[in-house]
């Protein structure tokens, strides 16, 4: 299911043809068509044009012409004054960055013309906080309902009964479809770079629905619901009673939350030719590594703690398999970032072994006192 939604690779839209042409000289136009080398969005790409007296026509968004999903077009005023016409144009790239073009034409007559005027691209930063915050709750919100999930199912199954586990898990995955929501709404007026007001119009959800990172989000959604139920049947059934159910149960967990990872690394912009093989399995790689060692950490300091020597076994087990999430946690992120990412990640990993190993080195210390010294 996850491979028929997930969008394709096949780069940034290349400009074909103009309708009317770049200098050409017409008589009355009813619309300015922009013809690229794929089916672009309209609704997520903005065309501003302007009369031979500078005013600005353009009053609605791009469309699709009927039957060519491969260009973009605006109408013609009704009324149309000879001299020439500008018109700019800007499509978001795979990158969401814009790739901005421009063209003139003349109607009835040419004339002399002087310059282009400019594009105004910058985003509304209302509208990149309210998407920047919903793409930040929801990676979140993944990080740590998986990894409470792996931690419930492999390493102590008996915590899904405890009232605290359940809250965990419910706040996350429902933190994970709203914020998703969030991100799916405000995603066009993001990549468009729309204003507030606009940010919002059902245009703009059409074009996302139509993008390739919306599909992504799409395919979260779609992914979410089995997901959830499988999650849940897992930590209704029996515990594993061996290493081998054990290790069969966190197989079981990182391998369906793999297909939920992977809508995270298609929904982040990239480069033309896509993510590629090994940048996705890496991508995907560090987000498990991050949930189990988050997901450990967080169990280990609230519900586990709360429990005491009952959850000691889980305890002794996630403290050998946190040192082991945060190598694979240094190595993805070597692979996948730089800069000041990496100095995160690292950081990150430096907190969840210490999260998983001090506890257990303190343990030990206190064993090794003399009775009368305790």
């Amino acid at each position: 299911m996850l491979l028929t939604v997930l969008p394709s690779t096949s780069g940034d839209p290349e400009l074909i043809s103009l309708s009317p042409g770049d200098g050409e000289t017409v008589k009355s136009p009813d619309e300015v068509r922009i013809t690229f080398d794929r089916p672009v969005p309209a609704e997520l790409t903005s065309v501003q044009m302007t009369s031979p007296a500078g005013e600005r026509l353009v009053s609605t968004r791009p469309y699709n012409p009927p039957g060519a999903d491969d260009a973009i077009a605006v109408p013609m005023p009704e009324t149309r004054y000879e001299g020439i016409y500008t018109v700019i144009w800007s499509v978001p790239s795979s990158t969401l960055e814009p790739m901005i073009g421009s063209s003139t034409f003349s109607v009835y007559s040419a004339a002399r013309f002087t310059a282009v005027p400019g594009l105004v691209v910058d985003r509304d930063p209302v509208v990149v906080t309210v998407y920047t915050v919903a793409e930040t709750f929801a990676t979140a919100a993944l990080v740590l309902g998986v990894g409470t999930v792996f931690v419930l199912g492999v390493a102590w199954p008996e915590g899904a009964r405890r009232r605290g586990s359940r809250r965990l898990l419910r706040y996350t995955w429902t933190t994970m479809v709203l914020a998703t929501l969030v991100s799916l709404l405000s995603f066009g007026g993001y990549a468009a770079r729309t204003s507030l007001g606009d940010a919002f119009d059902p245009a703009l959800l059409a074009g996302t629905v139509k993008s390739d990172i919306g599909a992504a989000y799409l395919a979260r959604l779609l992914v979410l619901l089995p997901l959830t139920l499988g999650f849940w049947q897992l930590l209704r059934s029996a515990a594993a009673r061996s290493s081998l159910e054990r290790w069969t149960a966190a197989a079981t967990v990182l391998g369906a939350a793999s297909a939920l990872a992977a809508t995270w690394i298609f929904a982040r912009p990239h480069a033309p030719a896509g993510p590629g093989p090994l940048n996705l399995l890496a991508g995907i790689a560090l987000l498990l590594a991050a949930a189990v060692g988050v997901g450990a950490a967080v169990m280990r300091w609230t519900v586990l703690r709360r429990a005491g020597g009952q959850a000691a076994p889980a305890a002794r087990l996630l403290a050998r398999i946190m040192p082991v999430s945060a190598a694979v946690l240094l190595l993805t992120a070597a692979i996948t970032t730089a800069g000041w990412q990496l100095i995160v990640y690292g950081a990150l990993a430096v907190v969840i072994v210490g999260t998983g190993v001090a506890p257990l080195y303190r343990e030990r210390l206190r064993r090794a006192e003399p009775e009368g010294a305790r």
